[in-house]
C-alpha cells in the first residue's frame, strides 16, 4: 500500500467514526481560553495512528499527542479533527487532515470533509481531486471582487494593532469568511469557492494537507515564519490575484 492509499484509508475510516458520533454529546478534555479539546479528538487520532502504523514506519506529528519519534526528513502530519469547536456545537464544518512532509515541504495531502462525504487528495505533480474528480482554483484576478477565508487563532491575547491590521486588510476584499476550520477553508480555495486563505499563527497540522491540495489545484501556497511550537503563517491563493 503506497502512502496516498494509507492516508486515504485512515481518513475514510476515521471519517465514518466521526460522522456516526456527530450528533452525540461530546466530552470536553480541555476548555481553556479560546481553545477546546474533545475526547473524540483523541479517539480519532488513535484510529488514524492504528491504520498508518500498520502500513508505514514513518514518524508522526499530530495535534493531540505531538511527536511520535524524531521526525527526520520525511514524516506524517495529522489533525484528527480540524474544527473541534464546530463539531462540539453541531456545526458540520470540520474535517480530518493528513499530510506527508518531505524535506520540510508537504508533498501529499488528504482531507476528509466527512459530513459531506467528500474526500480530497493531492500528490505533488499529480493534480488535486475530490472523490476522484479533478478540482481547480478560481479565475478571479481582482481582490476587490474576491473572497478571502481566514480565522482568529486560539491564543490568549490580541493587540489592538493586530486587529487594526486585520481590519485594514479585510477592507480590500469583496467578502470575508471565517468558518472555524482551516482545512475546509483551504478546500474552498482549491475548489474555487474562495480565492484566498490567509491566517497568522495557525498550526502546521491545520494547513499542511491543504497547502499541497491548493498547489496541485493550480494555486500558490506559502507557509512562513515556522516557530518551535509549529505555529506558522499561511497564505494560499488562486495565484491570479492582483
Amino acid at each position: 500500500m503506497n502512502n496516498l492509499e494509507i492516508a486515504k484509508l485512515a481518513a475514510l475510516e476515521t471519517g465514518k467514526f466521526l460522522k456516526k458520533n456527530f450528533y452525540q454529546s461530546q466530552k470536553l478534555t480541555l476548555d481553556h481560553g479560546r481553545d477546546i479539546k474533545l475526547k473524540i479528538d483523541e479517539e480519532a487520532e488513535e484510529l488514524i495512528f492504528e491504520i498508518i502504523k500498520q502500513h508505514s514506519s514513518l514518524p508522526i506529528l499530530s495535534e493531540e499527542s505531538g511527536i511520535s519519534s524524531a521526525l527526520g526528513e520525511k514524516y506524517w502530519v495529522i489533525d484528527p479533527l480540524d474544527g473541534s469547536s464546530n463539531y462540539f456545537r453541531k456545526i458540520d464544518i470540520c474535517a480530518i487532515s493528513i499530510a506527508l512532509i518531505e524535506n520540510n515541504k508537504p508533498v501529499l495531502g488528504v482531507i476528509n470533509d466527512f459530513m459531506n462525504d467528500e474526500l480530497y487528495h493531492a500528490y505533488k505533480g499529480k493534480g488535486a481531486f475530490c472523490n476522484e474528480e479533478t478540482i481547480e482554483v478560481s479565475n478571479v484576478k481582482d481582490i476587490e471582487k474576491g473572497t478571502i477565508m481566514t480565522g482568529i487563532p486560539a491564543k490568549e491575547d490580541y493587540s489592538d494593532d493586530e486587529f487594526a491590521l486585520m481590519t485594514k486588510h479585510f477592507q480590500k476584499w469583496k467578502k470575508v469568511r471565517m468558518i472555524g476550520s482551516a482545512a475546509i477553508a483551504n478546500l474552498y480555495v482549491a475548489t474555487g469557492r474562495a480565492d484566498c486563505y490567509e491566517e497568522k499563527d495557525t498550526f502546521i497540522w491545520d494547513i499542511a494537507a491543504g497547502s499541497i491540495i491548493v498547489e496541485e489545484a493550480g494555486g500558490v501556497a506559502i507557509i512562513s515564519d515556522v516557530s518551535n511550537d509549529y505555529r506558522v503563517d499561511a497564505k494560499f491563493t488562486n495565484g491570479k490575484l492582483n
